[in-house]
């Protein structure tokens, strides 16, 4: 279903948001007693509310991811799982990522801004581990991840790390990074 949505173009996806949305919303009134025309203006303003939310972020998304490209540059999520319990191990830091031959070099950053919020690591020594990407769960998207990003698992010289990206940027580092040397 996931592969499905994540396939639509991105206006469609916000058309199906407004249907479904003003059907629910319209049924829902509906079925609680509203009057035909209450429950019809009803579903109609919280369709144009969501529908144009959705339109606006993913435009935002679209030029964010855009402005980077011009930079060789691509939005990704970090984590370190398998660091000790207690020191961030689940959480996702969001930055940006500058491959370079043989690494890549992340910035953390604040939101969609890209504000720098850190010093920049280079992540060396990288490998791929075997597993195949999975798509972020409902506990990644906890946190910031969006839900049609994909995870792989990489080994570098400083441990196992995780990265979150769009399926066209894991693709691109899937590519530049080999298999892990044992």
């Amino acid at each position: 279903m996931r592969k499905w949505w994540r396939d639509l173009p991105p206006g469609l996806r916000v058309a199906i948001i407004a249907v479904v949305v003003f059907a629910f919303y319209t049924g829902g009134g509906l079925i609680f007693g509203e009057k035909f025309i209450s429950a019809l203006f009803s579903g109609l303003f919280y369709a144009l509310i969501l529908a144009g939310g959705t339109y606006f972020a993913q435009k935002r998304f679209r030029r964010t991811a855009a402005r980077l490209e011009e930079h060789g540059q691509s939005l990704m999520f970090l984590r370190y799982p398998n660091v000790l319990p207690g020191s961030l191990s689940g959480v996702w830091q969001m930055g940006v990522a500058t491959p370079s031959p043989g690494r890549f070099d992340f910035q953390p950053a604040v939101y969609d801004e890209f504000i720098p919020s850190g010093r920049s690591r280079a992540l060396t020594g990288l490998g791929t581990t075997g597993l195949p990407p999975r798509t972020a769960g409902r506990d990644d998207e906890k946190q910031a991840v969006p839900f049609d990003f994909e995870v792989i698992t990489l080994v570098s010289d400083g441990g196992v790390i995780e990265i979150a990206a769009s399926p066209a940027t894991v693709k691109k580092i899937l590519e530049a990074v080999g298999p892990a040397s044992s």
